[in-house]
């Protein structure tokens, strides 16, 4: 009998597959990278669980909202006095058109008269001419009272302390107190 077999397809492989063993091919290079990183992964998963364990269980981590504080302990809100709205006609005004309606400033005038407020009166024009909100500005905390009467007689609601428009005087002379308005393009006069 002889050893010898009959030539078949399985006999020609190429010498360039370098197989090793029954048809294993040699490992990738850089493969060893590959199940490296996976390990160091998984390292870092794992301790991330542990600390965040420990902290859960020693009461460090807490999964309740705490944003809003029970209803006992949150402050009532105390309202700021204001001053009582007074008409000062000794006051210093002066009103600004803060628009491009001519003559809403002597308008706004003939209103505060009605209202009470009949001299010192000085009409202009502000340097803008597209202001929104009119506002009536102080310049001192005592005049308070009189910038609310003045708003309450033009019936606007927006004062604001403010030295914006204070008269310049020499150093060491009293300033001139003076209430300003700004008419805004929210002001209506009244009929």
């Amino acid at each position: 009998m002889a050893d010898h077999y009959a030539k078949d397809r399985f006999d020609d492989i190429p010498d360039d597959l370098k197989r090793v063993g029954a048809h294993r091919a040699p490992a990738k290079p850089g493969r060893g990278w590959v199940v490296f990183l996976w390990a160091v992964l998984a390292t870092v998963v794992l301790i991330a669980a542990g600390i965040f364990g420990l902290f859960a269980l020693s009461d460090r981590v807490n999964f309740t909202d705490t944003s809003t504080a029970p209803a006992s302990a949150v402050p009532e809100p105390t309202e700021t006095p204001t001053a009582e709205a007074t008409i000062d006609p000794e006051s210093m005004v002066t009103v600004l058109n803060g628009t491009a309606t001519k003559g809403l400033a002597t308008r706004a005038i003939e209103q505060l008269n009605t209202a009470g407020w009949t001299q010192n009166i000085t009409p202009g024009n502000a340097s803008a001419t597209d202001v929104a909100t009119t506002t009536v500005y102080y310049e001192d905390a005592g005049q308070e009272g009189a910038a609310r009467g003045l708003a309450e007689a033009l019936g606007v609601t927006n004062i604001q302390l403010s030295t914006q428009f204070q008269i310049p005087v020499d150093e060491g002379e009293e300033p001139i107190l003076q209430l300003t308005v700004v008419l805004g393009a929210d002001f209506v006069p009244a009929d």
